[in-house]
């Protein structure tokens, strides 16, 4: 014992954002984060894809009684809210609610209640979605350098089953192994999963993905990220498709971060095949 249980859905974490952080293409995004000395957090962000533009602004705000509160207005017209509070020891409640497009009908198209426990050796996440009836609950459990995991979602509405998994991870200081499997019920064969992350010195890190589903060919992505200096960071990652991803992350002060990323298709280099993309991350 003495390893602290890691939540479902983050075991393999360190792999899975290896793999997939800062590879967003296609689009470019800028976001500016500030605090206003009455403690309320603004994050107005925007997104440009091809010709189409969508943004957000959120307000983040400390509430009395321990209450963390969001509200995020999308340029679609949707509103979401978000409470979160501790009404008891290593318990977490968090309330988050959605209002639809002014065109569409209804005062909310969704609300969802999370309810969350973590103590030193287990974890749990249990969420009820009212509107469509959905349930799910995953749940970890820490013993020596195994962390354990399950997951299931339940559909009250339809009175079955509709998904669950399993998962098992193994923690080193420098490295970890997991292993993973995922089934839809009544949606074809499972999925497994198997990824390694090596942390080969402070400033790289390598991590590999497999992933096979029967009937279909095996899936592998395999990449690395390394540290040029405190400021800059690089990232590169190929998969079994030929299609090459590379990304580079600099702090361009000390209130500013840009990434630019890129997707090659090594198979078709001639085609017009090949997307790029820019993230700008200003904290204030």
């Amino acid at each position: 014992m003495g390893k602290t249980a890691t939540a479902f859905k983050d075991i393999g974490k360190a792999c899975s954002d290896l793999l997939t952080k800062d590879y967003k293409v296609g689009k470019s995004t800028v976001e500016v984060k500030s605090k206003t000395s009455n403690g309320v957090t603004f994050t107005p962000s925007g997104t440009k894809t091809g010709d189409k533009f969508a943004g957000s602004l959120a307000a983040a705000y400390s509430l009395p009684g321990s209450i963390d509160g969001e509200v995020t207005l999308h340029t679609s017209g949707v509103v979401e809210t978000e409470l979160k509070g501790s009404p008891a020891k290593n318990v977490t409640v968090t309330v988050n609610c959605e209002r639809p497009e002014p065109s569409k009908p209804g005062f909310l198209s969704s609300a969802k209640l999370t309810v969350d426990y973590a103590s030193e050796l287990f974890h749990n996440k249990t969420t009820f979605e009212c509107y469509s009836g959905a349930l799910s609950t995953a749940g970890s459990i820490a013993y020596d350098a195994f962390t354990l995991g399950g997951s299931a979602d339940y559909s009250t509405s339809k009175n079955a089953l509709t998904k669950y998994a399993l998962a098992c991870q193994f923690v080193q200081p420098d490295f970890n192994i997991v292993t993973k499997f995922a089934q839809s019920v009544g949606k074809g064969n499972p999925t497994y999963t198997g990824m390694y992350y090596h942390k080969v010195s402070p400033d790289m890190q390598v991590g590999a993905e497999l992933t096979h589903i029967p009937g279909k060919d095996i899936g592998l992505a395999f990449g690395c990220q390394y540290k040029l200096d405190k400021d800059t960071t690089v990232k590169g990652k190929v998969d079994a498709e030929g299609i090459l991803y590379a990304s580079y992350k600099q702090k361009v002060s000390n209130l500013t971060t840009m990434t630019l990323a890129s997707q090659i298709d090594t198979v078709n280099l001639s085609e017009n095949k090949h997307k790029f993309g820019m993230i700008l991350n200003i904290t204030a």
